[in-house]
């Protein structure tokens, strides 16, 4: 059966907006995580990318919306990157997918009118194929290395880059109009690719997106924790940027620690939640409890507690996190079950990084893949 270019891209443009408007809505009680405003940017951008294809196929004469189109496609699979990124605890790098789709765009501009429906294409499959192939990398480091469709991700991402380069390589060597291009790497192919690639990608995000914080409104509308002594988020958070300014004025070194229950999903799994939310319950006893008396302890998110505390004058600073480490391996949740929380943990310290927390956090969750 041989589909038209304009049946399939108004095809793509349904299946596209009702993947991306199905993510979009499911994370709008997420506003304030910037994770899920940058996948959300990118699948609101991919939108974008297949109404502009589809309004050119129907009226060509707008040679101009192409530019937009191939614009917003780069930038949705740099948006995706950047999430990603910030799922990590890295900074987003948002600049550098607006600069590519900038560019993208321009290059399609400087052909004109008579630059045809492929003027400016090897500059966005570059593009694509940058992006994706960073955006696999990146989904197979940090947090995201521990959760499953982050795989799916990885494969599909990888099989993106791999059809881009591909693309642009028989551009190259064969030629926009041989056979070859048209018949393996022509619009009708890419787009029912596109197709596909959006689809498993709101699935896998969405479920990465609920798994990353499933308590994430609670947290956002309480400044209490459930742990007597133990922070929450936006309350640790204040104290430690509070110690850290003090702390540089009296030129005072402060570590922060960072701790991670990696088999909380299989106690959820073979216990029950109630057996997990002990199981974190009592991890923040004894991060709690064997830290320092002049400390602050926080609870990040679902499965994080984060610990600040002066910098020890004798020993290193990871030695009061192995205290905690120390007291969570000896001590079981439930004496009956014997099942132990198995933790890593991350330390940062304002002697080797300085006294902005944004930087001693990335640093902390970074050691977080090197204790695992």
């Amino acid at each position: 059966m041989n589909l038209d270019t304009l049946t399939v891209l108004y095809a793509s443009g349904l299946v596209v907006t009702a993947a991306g408007a199905s993510f979009v809505i499911s994370s709008v009680y997420r506003r304030e995580d910037a994770v899920a405003r940058l996948w959300g940017l990118g699948f609101i951008s991919g939108m974008l990318a297949t109404i502009a294809y589809a309004v050119w196929g129907y009226s060509p004469d707008l040679w101009w919306i192409t530019g937009v189109g191939n614009a917003a496609l780069v930038f949705a699979m740099g948006a995706m990157w950047a999430g990603c990124r910030v799922f990590n605890a890295l900074r987003s790098l948002l600049v550098v997918p607006l600069v590519a789709a900038t560019l993208v765009f321009a290059a399609v501009i400087v052909h004109g009118p008579n630059g045809g429906e492929w003027a400016g294409a090897p500059a966005m499959y570059l593009a694509i194929a940058g992006f994706t192939a960073a955006t696999a990398v990146e989904t197979l480091r940090g947090q995201l290395r521990e959760r499953i469709y982050a795989r799916i991700l990885t494969v599909v991402f990888l099989l993106i880059s791999v059809y881009y380069l591909a693309r642009t390589v028989v551009y190259f060597a064969a030629g926009e109009s041989s056979v070859e291009f048209l018949s393996y790497f022509g619009t009708v192919n890419t787009t029912l690719l596109n197709i596909g690639f959006l689809t498993v990608a709101s699935i896998s995000f969405s479920v990465l997106q609920s798994e990353r914080n499933p308590d994430f409104r609670r947290e956002k509308t309480s400044d209490r924790s459930s742990i007597a002594g133990v922070a929450s988020r936006s309350l640790f958070e204040q104290q430690a940027e509070d110690w850290l300014r003090r702390a540089k004025r009296g030129d005072t070194a402060l570590t922060l620690a960072i701790f991670e229950v990696e088999n909380l999903d299989e106690m959820n799994i073979a216990l029950g939640s109630e057996f997990g939310d002990r199981a974190i319950q009592t991890v923040g006893w004894f991060t709690r409890d064997n830290v320092p008396t002049a400390s602050i302890v926080g609870r990040l998110d679902a499965r994080r507690f984060a610990v600040m505390t002066p910098t020890p004058a004798v020993g290193e600073p990871r030695d009061v996190a192995e205290r905690v480490m120390t007291a969570i391996a000896e001590n079981p949740i439930d004496a009956i079950e014997g099942v132990r929380a198995l933790a890593t943990f991350g330390v940062a310290s304002t002697a080797e990084l300085g006294y902005d927390y944004a930087d001693l956090a990335r640093a902390a969750v970074a050691g977080l893949a090197q204790t695992s």
